[in-house]
C-alpha cells in the first residue's frame, strides 16, 4: 500500500468529489481517480460509492479513513523526529487544551513553548471530546481534558488534579446573597433552571455536574444547554445574567469574566471535577517531558488545578 495512494484516499474522503479532490492535490481528476481505483484493487474492497452527489464512503472506506489518519500523521511525525536529532532542532509536539481548561492553566500554558526543553509545544483549543479524538487519530500528541468517560479510556493519562466550581446566579436570584449555597436548596422543587454547556463534547463531566447541581435529580425542561461553545463560558453566564436559570462556573475564573448582572458563589458541598492529560503509548520522550511540566505546574499557588491527594 502506498503513502501516496492513502494521502489521495484521505483527500477524496475529507471532499467528497474526486474533483474536489484533485484540485486540492493539484493533480488531473482522471489521475486521481485511476490511483483510488488501483488503492481499491490492492485492498480488494470498495472504498467509495460513486453517486451523483459525489463520493460516499464505504464501511470498509470508513474502516480505512480512521486508520489512514494515524497511518500519516505517525509518518508526517516520524520525519519531524528524524529531523530534530540535529544539535539545533527542537522537537514539536502538539497539544489539545479543552474548552475551558485554558482558563485554569493559563500560566504554564503560556509558558510551554519555551519551558520544555529541547521541545517545541503547539497549543490549539479544543472541545473535550474532539481533543480526544485527535490525539487517537495522531493529529495531536497529547490533550488536557475534563475526567474522560469510559469509552475515551483506550488512551493513557493521569490526572493533573481537580478543578473547584461553584454556581453562577443572577443578582436577583434569593440565594445571592448567601456566602455558600447549599445544593439541596438550589435544587428545592422544579423552580431552578440550570443552564449547561453542550453534552457532547463534555460528556465525562456534564450528567456528574447536572447531577450535583440537582441532586433530587433534573425534571422535563429544568436543564437547557446554551449551544455556543466558540464563546463558552461567556455565553453562559449572558444566559444567566438574562434570567435563563443559573449555572455552575470555575471559582476564580467566572467572578473575574466581563458579565454584568450576576454573581458567583462557592456550592456545599463543593463540585469539583478532574482535569487529565491524555496520550497515545508508546509515550515519547518529549511528550513525557511535556506531561511532567505540565504537572509540576499543577504545584504552581496561581494555578486553578488542586492536586489530588
Amino acid at each position: 500500500m502506498e503513502l501516496r495512494r492513502l494521502r489521495y484516499f484521505v483527500a477524496v474522503a475529507e471532499e467528497r468529489r474526486f474533483s474536489a479532490a484533485a484540485r486540492r492535490l493539484h493533480i488531473a481528476t482522471p489521475s486521481l481517480s485511476q490511483q483510488i481505483r488501483a488503492l481499491e484493487r490492492d485492498l480488494r474492497v470498495t472504498l467509495f460509492d460513486r453517486t451523483p452527489r459525489g463520493a460516499e464512503l464505504t464501511p470498509a472506506g470508513r474502516v480505512l479513513l480512521e486508520r489512514a489518519r494515524v497511518i500519516l500523521a505517525e509518518v508526517d511525525r516520524a520525519r519531524e523526529d528524524v529531523r530534530s536529532v540535529g544539535p539545533d532542532r527542537r522537537e514539536q509536539v502538539t497539544l489539545r487544551v479543552c474548552t475551558m481548561a485554558e482558563r485554569v492553566l493559563d500560566g504554564p500554558l503560556r509558558l510551554v513553548g519555551v519551558a520544555v526543553p529541547g521541545t517545541e509545544v503547539v497549543v490549539t483549543s479544543s472541545p473535550g471530546d474532539d481533543a480526544v479524538e485527535a490525539v487517537r487519530q495522531a493529529r495531536a500528541d497529547a490533550a488536557v481534558v475534563w475526567n474522560r468517560p469510559q469509552e475515551h479510556r483506550d488512551l493513557h493519562g493521569v490526572v493533573l488534579g481537580s478543578v473547584l466550581f461553584g454556581v453562577v446566579l443572577p443578582q436577583a436570584h434569593p440565594l445571592a446573597d448567601r456566602s455558600e449555597v447549599p445544593v439541596t436548596e438550589l435544587g428545592h422543587g422544579s423552580a431552578v433552571t440550570v443552564v449547561m454547556f453542550p453534552w457532547s463534547p463534555f460528556s465525562g463531566v456534564w450528567q456528574r455536574t447536572v447531577d450535583h447541581l440537582l441532586p433530587g435529580g433534573a425534571h422535563a425542561g429544568q436543564v437547557v444547554v446554551e449551544p455556543d461553545l466558540i464563546n463558552s463560558p461567556e455565553a453562559m453566564l449572558r444566559a444567566v445574567a438574562a434570567g435563563s436559570g443559573v449555572a455552575p462556573g470555575i471559582l476564580g475564573v467566572a467572578e473575574h469574566m466581563d458579565v454584568d448582572g450576576i454573581v458567583v458563589r462557592p456550592l456545599h458541598p463543593p463540585l469539583l471535577l478532574d482535569l487529565e492529560v491524555v496520550w497515545r503509548p508508546p509515550i515519547r520522550p518529549a511528550v513525557r517531558r511535556l506531561v511532567d511540566h505540565l504537572l509540576d505546574a499543577v504545584d504552581d499557588p496561581d494555578v486553578l488545578v488542586s492536586r489530588r491527594r
